[in-house]
């Protein structure tokens, strides 16, 4: 009685919180958004709201739901000048909602939602990033990066609170944004007894003696699937086999590479599907070849299904994922270095990739103690330890 007579009480002082972000496409954000949106049901009173209602991801029953009715997909310079007239909307639909805490995830969605403040939002504005900004900005055009560095320099100091997932990310915003404010990490988490059972659902793969790697992320230019195929080239003669789990802008010409570097029956795209887990859990390892990353889920759910990890040694996420300890502003360029659950790789050396490759297709024993490994270092990760410091957030 008395545990409920608590519940009930920390129910009623719970705050009215809004959560914005662009969609509920795939992607990890909003996977992570869709599980906070799960954990903090029963505890909070939460409105969702989005730019573009595209749902692919999992929500509580009954989720309150606001939208915008913004396109998916959009020219760049269109996004940019609808950002005062979003931000005004949404403005009224936290005044109208009486949002007492804004919390906006993705660079569009925290623009707006620090704008928002100027326009005479009363909330908490708190914004979450979950990405390396200097090397993301570097991808766009001149003039885009212009206004996405002054944006993020002048919109992000009128939030109350920002979150990265990442300790680099934390440093990237004060060292070259010049934004000194009120900051709290918190590393994007993982559902391990979701995952459990939905790993253990049939997947459309043999597996047989090949020994099969997996990549889960959607075709951006970021991702450099091109150096993942490059190096899965240099290792074509062993029994070896690529799954690319994903879409995206770039999918046509990575299928067009594969074609012309004959990889065909070795390299297979499984598309998008909700369940990576089920794919994953029938692989031998997990391969990451991006540029540059924010705090990479897929690499947690990937140890999850108890699998280790050959990545690349990008800014940032993936030391300290792999290389605990370690310190995550110092990058290997020229080596590989094996960890107990993985092996870092330089970006943008596929020879140094496909050696990795190499090792553990050869080294059984080794492969064996990173998956176990991988396993036990990802409970770290776990939402049932880092959404407590959601509720954190959300009760200050």
């Amino acid at each position: 009685m008395h545990i409920q007579l608590l519940k009930g009480l920390r129910i009623y002082m719970t705050k009215k919180v809004s959560i914005l972000i662009n969609s509920l496409n795939a992607g990890g954000a909003e996977r992570e958004v869709s599980l906070i949106l799960q954990k903090l049901q029963d505890t909070h009173d939460i409105t969702l709201v989005l730019f573009t209602n595209s749902i692919e991801y999992k929500l509580p029953e009954n989720q309150k739901i606001i939208t915008l009715n913004q396109p998916l997909f959009e020219h760049g310079i269109f996004t940019i000048l609808k950002l005062p007239l979003l931000a005004w909307r949404y403005k009224r639909i936290c005044r109208k909602n009486k949002i007492e805490i804004s919390f906006s995830f993705l660079k569009r969605t925290n623009y707006a939602n620090c704008l928002s403040r100027l326009f005479g939002n009363k909330a908490r504005i708190i914004v979450s990033e979950l990405a390396y900004l200097s090397e993301y900005i570097k991808l766009m055009s001149p003039a885009e990066k212009f206004v996405a560095i002054h944006f993020t320099k002048k919109l992000y100091r009128l939030a109350h609170l920002i979150v990265p997932n990442a300790k680099m990310i934390k440093i990237d915003l004060e060292r070259n944004f010049n934004i000194h404010t009120k900051y709290r990490v918190i590393n994007s988490p993982v559902d391990l007894d979701m995952i459990k059972p939905l790993s253990k659902m049939e997947a459309d793969i043999s597996k047989g003696d090949i020994f099969t790697l997996i990549n889960v992320a959607g075709f951006r230019p970021q991702k450099n699937h091109e150096l993942l195929i490059e190096a899965f080239d240099k290792v074509r003669h062993l029994p070896v086999r690529l799954l690319l789990l994903g879409k995206g802008e770039l999918e046509d010409t990575i299928r067009n590479k594969v074609k012309e570097m004959n990889l065909e029956t070795q390299v297979i795209f499984l598309g998008f599907d909700s369940n990576p887990f089920k794919y994953l859990s029938k692989c031998d390892c997990f391969i990451l070849s991006s540029d540059f990353e924010g705090f990479p889920n897929c690499v947690l759910e990937a140890m999850a299904c108890s699998l280790p990890v050959i990545s690349t040694d990008c800014l940032s996420g993936p030391r300290e994922i792999l290389a605990p300890g370690t310190d995550p502003s110092v990058n290997i360029t020229d080596h590989l270095e094996v960890s107990d659950c993985g092996i870092l790789v330089p970006v943008n050396n596929a020879q140094l990739l496909a050696d990795a490759i190499d090792l553990l297709v050869n080294d059984k024993i080794l492969l064996e103690k990173m998956k176990s490994n991988a396993l036990y270092r990802v409970k770290d990760y776990d939402i049932e330890k880092i959404i407590g410091e959601f509720e954190d957030l959300l009760s200050e």
